[in-house]
C-alpha cells in the first residue's frame, strides 16, 4: 500500500491512496470508499460542530458510516493490545498511554478483549496469534490472567519495599541493571549502569534481592 501527501499550487492538500488486492484481500478498504463511508469520515471527523446532514436520510447514511467505521477500528485496536501485551510485553503504563487511559482501564479492558478472543478459541502469546480449541484456549487465559493478576500484585508490593541505593533491574531485560536512586512523581529515579540517571516507571523494573 502507497499513499501520497501533496500540497497544490493553489494551496489545497491532495492524498493519493494506492492498493492492490493484496494489501485488501477481503475489501474492508475498497467498500469503505464505494459504500460513501471516507466521504463521512471526511464531512465529520475534521469539524465535527459543523458536519450538519443535509435531511434525515443523509444523517442516516452519515450514521451508518461513522458506526462502521468505529466498529471496525475497535476491533483492530482489540488486537492490538493483545500483541502490544502477550507478544510485546509491554508495561501497563504503555498500554495505558497508548489508550489514554488510566492503568486500571488499560487492564480491565485488555482482560476483557483476552476472554472474549479466547471464546472463539484464539490468544496470542510470544510467537503472536494462535486459535485452539475454545475450551483448551479460554482454560489457558483465565489461567494467565490470574497468574499475572498474582504476579503483578508481587512486584508492586517488592517496588514498594525499595528503598534507595537497592538494586533493579528492567522486567523486559534483566540484563539491564541500575541503582535506585529516590522515588519521584510516583515513579522511580533509576541510575542505569552506564546510562545515568532515568526517571522510570515501577512496574517496568524488577528489585534484585
Amino acid at each position: 500500500m502507497e499513499h501520497k501527501l501533496t500540497t497544490t499550487e493553489d494551496g489545497q492538500n491532495e492524498l493519493t491512496i494506492r492498493w492492490s488486492k493484496e494489501d485488501d484481500p477481503m475489501g474492508f478498504l475498497y467498500g469503505w470508499v464505494a459504500r460513501g463511508y471516507l466521504d463521512t469520515f471526511l464531512r465529520t471527523f475534521p469539524k465535527p460542530g459543523e458536519s450538519t446532514p443535509s435531511d434525515a436520510d443523509d444523517a442516516y447514511h452519515m450514521a451508518v458510516g461513522l458506526n462502521w467505521l468505529a466498529e471496525h477500528t475497535d476491533r483492530r485496536l482489540e488486537r492490538m493490545l493483545l500483541l502490544l501485551r502477550d507478544q510485546y510485553k509491554v508495561s501497563w503504563g504503555t498500554l495505558a498511554a497508548a489508550l489514554d487511559a488510566p492503568r486500571s482501564t488499560a487492564k480491565s479492558r485488555y482482560a476483557s478483549v483476552a476472554r472474549q478472543y479466547a471464546e472463539h478459541g484464539d490468544y496470542v502469546d510470544e510467537t503472536g496469534m494462535h486459535s485452539g480449541p475454545p475450551a483448551e484456549v479460554k482454560k489457558l487465559v483465565a489461567d494467565r490472567l490470574s497468574s499475572r493478576e498474582t504476579q503483578d500484585k508481587i512486584a508492586e508490593k517488592a517496588v514498594r519495599d525499595l528503598k534507595a541505593d537497592g538494586r533493579v533491574a528492567d522486567r523486559r531485560n534483566p540484563d539491564r541493571q541500575g541503582t535506585a536512586v529516590k522515588p519521584a512523581l510516583g515513579q522511580w529515579v533509576i541510575d542505569w549502569d552506564g546510562e545515568g540517571e532515568l526517571l522510570t516507571p515501577g512496574e517496568d523494573i524488577v528489585p534484585i534481592d
